[in-house]
Parts: structure tokens; C-alpha cells; sequence
């Protein structure tokens, strides 16, 4: 009987013991982190003089800073810095306000942090100014300049660009503006002056410009900005001429030829319009397909056009797209087409081989970029304009468009889709 009682303890705790949850190993949830809510900051006031507090001398004054209470804090950083040494004060507290010596006759700025030490988060304030004040008869130096266009690391076009800022001034006394801007950090070099808030000045592309706002008043009192900086691209093309490719959209009006190059019995492919674009498809289980879409251009030597089409594809193996411009003829070719001053590889071999990517979507110059940059001898430039000469060209003074698709022991994937195909001229 004894021996039956510990068989029925053991499959108890068997029992008990598997049917146990492991929590290190169950993959449960765990718990939110927690991080503080907003803060309001109430005094002192944005862009105003500080005129309460306790003196304590000619030269310092207490000052006490206020803000509203942020969710799931449990402590706050205070930080105010004099904006005409840029040095910092960094208080603690655990309560909404700190009295604070600071000086008078000073401008400042102030910040709040709201702190959640159990996990580690914070999150910051707004950043107010405020000018402390002084003696009665003071006059105020003007707030720092803030800048409004370009924001701080945007990018603009070659040539001029209208720098705006704006200001603050507790006297209203501004008279003018110094700008400060070149390409190193900080700016020395006097770009101009200014009456209003804003300036235009003349910048060159593939180069980063650092600027400051020097404002004056009428005492001579002086502030100056931040460094602020932008960044400057080529200008783009202006368009002044129609699309001269014929069916870019897709449509299937007429505009294009296609012509299979392999011809072999398993080069069987799916090539056609569909949904208003061109799709390269190879039918089910076929590795091996070259192909290409054509048409004859007329285009005008030493004028300047535009190239661009939108490409994508749904991920494909050993696979190439090019593009090509030429004077050779779609006879002439045989089974294949390299001929071309003009010349983008998405994705190839041969020359170009294991450059481009497999999967893409987007326009072919900024997919070309991620795998296969434009040939040193092609035309084309980086923005896509090319002028021809009377040697590139037919002798009828026409260019042959050729779009090739194909794999060697691949596959398309989804397909290689054509669309919005543009040469255009342009200045």
C-alpha cells in the first residue's frame, strides 16, 4: 500500500511539474517602457525682458523659472544658457520651478528636461529667450536671429538663394543686418548687409554653404546667430520641348517595335503591354531570353535634351536592362545590341558584369546609381541631358531608341516593367 502511495505522489508532481509555465522561456510580453509627457513652459515668457526677481546686485539677480508638471516624471533638468558667452547653468530638481542667480542686463535661453529614471527616457522642452533685465536706462542687444529659409541642412538649386530669418528685438530699434557665409565652419568671409530680413546671395552646386545673421540696432548693440548651413544641387533641367518618344506612357499606340533576339526553342517569353506599361516576362521555367523594344527618334544635333524612364522589377537573377542610343539599325544588330553613345546598365553582365541590383522600382537614374554607374563614355551626364553631334546619328539625322531586357540561366522574377519614357528638350 505504501509503495501505490508513492506512485500516485511521483505522477502528482509529474503531473504539477509539466504542467508548470516557464516564464524565462514562454516569449511572454514585457512591460511598455515608460517615458514623460510634455512640457508647457511658463516663466520666464518667450522673446520678453525679465523684469521680476530679486536683485542682488548691479550685476546678478535671481530669477525663478517655471513650468507645468509632464506625465511620468520624476525629476527635471533645468538648463539656461547666456547667449553672449554661450556658457550653461544645469540645475536638478524634483519640483516644477528653480530659482536661479543669473545676470543682469543678459540675454538667455532655457530649456526643460523631463526625466523618468526608472526608464532611462527623457524628453525636452521648447527653447525660450528672454532677456534678464538690467539698470533702468538700459538699452537691449538684440535676440539671436532664427532662421526660417533654407532650414538648417536642406538642399537648394545653383544659383541664388533667398536666405530669411527672423528676429526679436525688445527695444525695436534694428537698423541693419551683416551676413555671414562661405563654405567653412564658422563663416568669415562678409557676404552683404540687409535693412530686412532677408538676402540674396549666389551659391555654386556640390558645395555646402555656412551662414550667421549679425543684427544691429541703433546703439551698435550687436547679436549674432547660430551657424546655420545648406547644401546645393544642380539645377534641373528647364523643359521647353514635348516628349519626342512616341507611346512613353505605355499605351500600346503604335510608337514601339519589339524584336526577340534569341530565338532558340527555349528562349519562350511573355513579352508584351500590359496596364499601361511594357513587361519583359519569361514564361515557366525559361532561363535563357534577350529581347528588346525600339523606335527611331528625330532629334537635332548640338541641342541639348533630357532622358528619363521609370523601371521596376520584382526581383530577378542573372538579368540585365540597358539602354541604349545609336545610329546602328535593329538589322544590323544580329542577335544582340551594344552599339550606342548614349548608354545606362541597370543590370548587366558581359563588360559590366555582377554591377546593379536585382530588385528595383523608381526612375533609372537613381536606380542605375545603386549598382551601375552611367559609363565614362557615355553622353549622358548626371542629370540626364545629352547633346549629340551630326556623328551620332543616322544618316537620316535620327537616333534609335533601344530598351534590352534579358537572362542568361535566370529569370525576370515578377517582371521588368517600362514606363514613362521621356526625351524631351530642355536649356
Amino acid at each position: 500500500m505504501k509503495q501505490f502511495n508513492n506512485i500516485i505522489l511521483i505522477l502528482s508532481l509529474g503531473i504539477f511539474l509539466g504542467c508548470s509555465k516557464d516564464s524565462s522561456s514562454d516569449g511572454g510580453t514585457s512591460e511598455p517602457v515608460i517615458t514623460p509627457g510634455a512640457i508647457t513652459l511658463v516663466f520666464p515668457d518667450n522673446n520678453t525682458e525679465c523684469n521680476e526677481g530679486t536683485i542682488i546686485s548691479e550685476t546678478q539677480s535671481e530669477v525663478t523659472f517655471q513650468w507645468n508638471e509632464a506625465t511620468n516624471a520624476d525629476s527635471y533638468l533645468l538648463e539656461i544658457t547666456n547667449l553672449d558667452t554661450n556658457s550653461d547653468q544645469l540645475v536638478t530638481v524634483t519640483n516644477t520651478s528653480a530659482a536661479v542667480t543669473i545676470l543682469r542686463s543678459t540675454s538667455f535661453s532655457w530649456s526643460v528636461t523631463a526625466r523618468n529614471t526608472a526608464s532611462g527616457t527623457s524628453k525636452q522642452s521648447a527653447i525660450w529667450k528672454f532677456h534678464n533685465a538690467g539698470l533702468a536706462d538700459e538699452t537691449h542687444v538684440p535676440f539671436q536671429a532664427e532662421v526660417i529659409s533654407p532650414e538648417v541642412d536642406a538642399n537648394v538649386y545653383e544659383g541664388t538663394v533667398n536666405l530669411q530669418w527672423s528676429v526679436s528685438d525688445l527695444d525695436n530699434d534694428i537698423v541693419s543686418y551683416e551676413i555671414m557665409m562661405d563654405t567653412s565652419n564658422p563663416p568669415s568671409t562678409l557676404a552683404g548687409t540687409s535693412t530686412s530680413k532677408s538676402y540674396e546671395a549666389t551659391v555654386a552646386k556640390d558645395l555646402t554653404y555656412y551662414w550667421q545673421v549679425v543684427t544691429i540696432d541703433a546703439t551698435g548693440n550687436r547679436s549674432t546667430s547660430e551657424v546655420f548651413h545648406f547644401n546645393v544641387d544642380e539645377a534641373p533641367p528647364v523643359v521647353v520641348g514635348e516628349n519626342l518618344a512616341l507611346d512613353g506612357e505605355m499605351n500600346d499606340t503604335n510608337g514601339w517595335t519589339y524584336k526577340q533576339l534569341w530565338t532558340n526553342d527555349d528562349n519562350a517569353v511573355n513579352h508584351g503591354f500590359v496596364d499601361g506599361e511594357f513587361a519583359f516576362r519569361s514564361v515557366a521555367g525559361i532561363n535563357f531570353s534577350n529581347a528588346l523594344l525600339w523606335q527611331e527618334i528625330d532629334v537635332d544635333p548640338g541641342v541639348t535634351y533630357q532622358f528619363n524612364m521609370d523601371v521596376r522589377s520584382g526581383g530577378t537573377t542573372n538579368s540585365w536592362l540597358e539602354v541604349f542610343f545609336g545610329k546602328q539599325t535593329i538589322e544590323a544588330a544580329g542577335d544582340d545590341y551594344t552599339d550606342g553613345g548614349v548608354e545606362i546598365f541597370v543590370k548587366s553582365f558581359g563588360e559590366n558584369e555582377n554591377c546593379g541590383i536585382n530588385a528595383y522600382d523608381g526612375d533609372i537614374y537613381s536606380i542605375a546609381a545603386g549598382g551601375c554607374p552611367i559609363p565614362d563614355d557615355s553622353l549622358l551626364n548626371s542629370n540626364g541631358t545629352v547633346v549629340f553631334s551630326d556623328s551620332d546619328l543616322t544618316p537620316e539625322g535620327t537616333l534609335i531608341l533601344v530598351i534590352k531586357a534579358g537572362n542568361y540561366d535566370g529569370n525576370f522574377g515578377d517582371g521588368i516593367f517600362i514606363d514613362n519614357v521621356v526625351l524631351r528638350e530642355v536649356n
